[in-house]
């Protein structure tokens, strides 16, 4: 089992740092790199590791600001930003020799980045709803959109801002509904817009919006929806509409001119017992083929048929003006 090499062998040239600066959304995740990640690492090689919290463009702008000297080991990016990262020259191109466990994951997490990262878990956008308020979920991301415009819900709905990390890949899914247009996707958020609380930018903000009963429907991540279910709030319920949720996939990767001993993080990361780990914490699958799991938790997770990849490396170029027409339509 590779789970137990190391890829960092100690020089005279290189001694180890203090310490590696590692990223990390907050709330949940968070708490789940300091549980499940930074433990293996430290043990493994005695340096210590501190936790950034943040968003994806908010790292991707401090590496840009110090190129070279960059404030953050090892970074966790969406997968646009992990591509712009990448092109920018901005991270480390990892192989099987500097992490072992990367042999044990799909080319389809890691590939289509050109190995300059890797996702180690995977979610899908859905909808969590308070069924008290809310008799049954809806059957379709169509018929969604549409009863909120006719007030279904009245102005108890949240959804993902534009601006947030994955807001465009939403907007993008959106459109999918229509026929692939985007304005039609935007003049849809503007008709629901009268009866959404807020647009939310944070999942942290999302969580509060929904768990104060402030909202009865909430578009959000599936992981972080069980782990608030799971919690003894049976009355909310949790679903993927038709025809299935865009996924999330968070692209790890070691930031250019990190120390090498960065990559043993990585090989934590994509462990088969970091993954479970996570994956009891977050309730995201992780993507790691050889973790087997406790048939409760594999039952959450949302099946790899109903998982909508985006065209990223079609649209990345489009989404500045996404963002800007956002900003300009729906402020």
């Amino acid at each position: 089992m590779l789970i137990g090499l190391s890829t960092y062998t100690a020089t005279a040239e290189e001694p180890k740092p203090e310490k590696i600066v590692v990223t990390a959304y907050g709330g949940l995740w968070a708490e789940s790199v300091k549980k499940n990640y930074a433990p293996c690492f430290e043990k493994k090689t005695g340096v210590r590791v501190e936790v950034m919290t943040g968003e994806s463009p908010d790292w991707l702008n401090k590496v840009k600001a110090n190129p070279g000297h960059s404030p953050i080991d090892v970074i966790a990016l969406s997968e646009l930003d992990s591509l712009r990262a990448a092109r920018d020259g901005l991270l480390e191109q990892m192989s099987v020799e500097k992490v072992p466990n990367l042999a044990m994951i799909p080319d389809e997490f890691h590939k289509p980045w050109n190995d300059y990262g890797v996702s180690g878990n995977y979610g899908a956008m859905g909808v969590m709803y308070n069924s008290e308020a809310v008799t049954a979920a809806p059957a379709s991301w169509k018929q969604l959109i549409e009863d909120i415009a006719a007030g279904k819900y009245g102005k108890r709905v949240s959804w993902p801002s534009g601006t947030y990390t994955w807001g465009p890949s939403q907007i993008w899914w959106v459109a999918q509904q229509y026929g692939g247009d985007i304005d039609v996707a935007f003049q849809k958020m503007k008709e629901i817009s009268p009866y959404v609380v807020k647009f939310w930018t944070t999942p942290v903000e999302a969580l509060n919006l929904f768990a104060t009963g402030e909202v009865d429907v909430l578009v959000y991540w599936d992981g972080r929806a069980f782990s608030f279910i799971n919690k003894g709030n049976d009355w909310a319920k949790f679903s993927v509409p038709e025809p299935g949720g865009v996924v999330s996939l968070v692209m790890q990767s070691v930031v250019k001119g990190a120390h090498p001993i960065a990559w043993e993080y990585i090989n934590c990361v994509l462990s088969v017992e970091g993954q479970l780990g996570n994956s009891d914490t977050m309730r995201y699958p992780g993507t790691n083929r050889t973790v087997s799991y406790p048939e409760n938790l594999a039952a959450e997770f949302t099946p790899l048929d109903k998982i909508q990849v985006p065209p990223y490396h079609e649209i990345i170029d489009r989404i500045p003006a996404m963002i800007e027409r956002w900003n300009k339509e729906m402020q």
